[in-house]
């Protein structure tokens, strides 16, 4: 694998900090399963599609126009980087820009005869030392080049499941397979109603705490003591949006699952109060006078291990995140 010709620094406001243990990479088995179909796309292959990827990355950069993303990415992963292009621009700084290195440790094939195909990677670790990205690739239709559909931070020493060598290959899995504990979509809607009604929630006991839960509570809670402060109100509320959703089958016969998560959120203070809208909403809402209330949302992207439906390796855990600001408005 080759070494990525520059670094792409950019870490967006808000984000958690991941800067701990690294995580333990996923293990692979080495003997070959014959009547298993041959992965789709070879190593080599998809190491020219992460330098396709990196050249995309580190123009769009330089220029700030999300117009050179679009050869390369795709989905939420060009939704984030056009906003993080976008708040950049208008702050006039790249310091905001998530890093992430192209050169990858880790590969997970596949081997999927129809389309979409989905295959995942781990980075090596960025240069400002956070923890490594895991990578979604999507190629869309057979005459579409895979592009970068998403990527999350993995937190701080999580134990990723096991999957197939790459020279044999993983299978994409359905939204709803139900040959695990949950489908796929199901796990999603659940952790956004985990997101959105905390401890409350029906399903807080199916996944055990994790950085971005703590994280969106701590937001949640502050925010809600500036709204008493205002003698207002503060509602937040998270959805999985349809569609949004990769998942490949674990060793296990479990599924890693990489999916989006949007919130909505509004603040606002008694009447003659003022929101202040931070630096990024600012950028995104542009020459607006500042009234009692501000909304803004967020797209959130989850990494989730499903076990099968008897055993696994390990329980229902959230293994990674990454979330940012795109949209924000002053009612």
């Amino acid at each position: 694998m080759r070494r990525a010709p520059r670094a792409l620094v950019l870490v967006a406001a808000g984000m958690v900090a991941l800067t701990a243990c690294t995580p333990e990479l996923p293990t692979v088995q080495t003997d070959p399963a014959p009547s298993v179909a041959p992965p789709v796309l070879s190593s080599v292959q998809d190491a020219a599609v992460y330098e396709a990827v990196g050249v995309a990355l580190g123009d769009a950069s330089t220029t700030l126009d999300p117009a050179e993303l679009e050869p390369r990415l795709t989905g939420p992963a060009l939704a984030l980087r056009t906003v993080e292009l976008q708040v950049a621009a208008a702050v006039g700084s790249t310091d905001g820009l998530t890093e992430l290195p192209t050169t990858v440790q880790s590969e997970i094939l596949p081997t999927t005869q129809t389309w979409p195909r989905t295959a995942l990677s781990v980075s090596v670790r960025p240069e400002d030392l956070g923890t490594e990205r895991m990578y979604v690739l999507d190629q869309a239709t057979a005459r579409d080049q895979y592009k970068l559909w998403a990527w999350i931070r993995l937190f701080p020493s999580i134990t990723l499941p096991t999957f197939a060598a790459p020279n044999v290959g993983t299978e994409s899995v359905a939204p709803d397979d139900a040959s695990l504990l949950m489908t796929p979509a199901d796990a999603v809607a659940r952790y956004a109603d985990v997101l959105t009604s905390r401890e409350e929630s029906a399903f807080a006991a199916d996944f055990p705490d994790d950085p971005l839960r703590a994280a969106m509570a701590d937001a949640f809670t502050k925010q809600s003591t500036i709204a008493e402060e205002l003698s207002g109100t503060f509602t937040e509320t998270y959805a999985a949006p349809e569609g949004a959703l990769r998942a490949v089958r674990t060793d296990d016969g479990g599924a890693l699952v990489v999916a989006q998560i949007d919130s909505t959120s509004t603040l606002t203070g008694e009447e003659g109060a003022v929101v202040s809208p931070n630096a990024a909403q600012r950028a995104l809402i542009g020459d607006v006078p500042d009234s009692n209330s501000v909304s803004y949302g967020r797209t959130i992207l989850v990494g989730i291990y499903v076990p099968p439906a008897e055993g696994g390796e390990i329980g229902t855990t959230v293994v990674g995140s990454e979330f940012l600001t795109t949209s924000a408005s002053i009612p």
